[in-house]
């Protein structure tokens, strides 16, 4: 039978064995909940390289000097291109880049029924049709083409307007209203 001393010193190897495992599974537990905080909130607070969801639901990625959006929400295209589009209006494709300047390019269809709607909306936004301007749209068989651009004027003050757009809007022969809206600052 070993002397008490021996199984004293065996115990105290024991709980320090134990001690030893407990600190680094809770040290990798540790780790392992704060990269899942880390991936769950880093979007949303701008961390390059992962991705966040705007308030109107476009999923984003961060980049170094703002965000990229590759698919908008009809809601976020009528957010950042200002204007109020009918409900049922399909966005087609479209992209967003935010850095210390912003670029918004979106192809829509308006369905027959909101096209005089959405041509309504597009004029009371970026105001009336400009003659002879080279059209955005390269889609056969459209009519009533319209182009609504600022980038070949200024202001009535003189001054540049802080955004440049070119707008075209046509109908096809089934009298959906395309749409190719493109909207930068300048």
């Amino acid at each position: 039978m070993p002397t008490p001393t021996v199984t004293l010193r065996r115990q105290a190897k024991a709980r320090k064995a134990l001690t030893i495992a407990i600190f680094c599974v809770c040290l990798v537990l540790g780790v392992l909940l704060a990269l899942l905080v880390l991936a769950r909130f880093a979007g949303g607070w701008g961390i390059p390289y992962f991705s966040k969801t705007t308030e109107r639901g476009s999923r984003c990625v961060n980049t170094f000097a703002g965000f990229e959006c590759a698919s908008l929400t009809l809601a976020d295209v009528e957010y950042f291109g200002d204007v109020d589009l009918p409900d049922d209006t399909r966005v087609v494709r479209s992209n967003y880049v935010s850095t210390h300047d912003y670029a918004l390019q979106a192809a829509l269809e308006v369905p027959a029924a909101g096209a005089a709607d959405a041509l309504a909306a597009l004029k009371d936004t970026y105001g009336g049709c400009v003659k002879n301007h080279p059209s955005p749209l390269s889609e056969p068989d459209l009519t009533s083409l319209c182009i609504l651009a600022n980038d070949q004027e200024t202001t009535q003050t003189g001054t540049p307007d802080s955004r440049v757009f070119v707008v075209g809007t046509a109908l096809r022969p089934d009298k959906t209203r395309v749409i190719n809206l493109s909207v930068r600052s300048r």
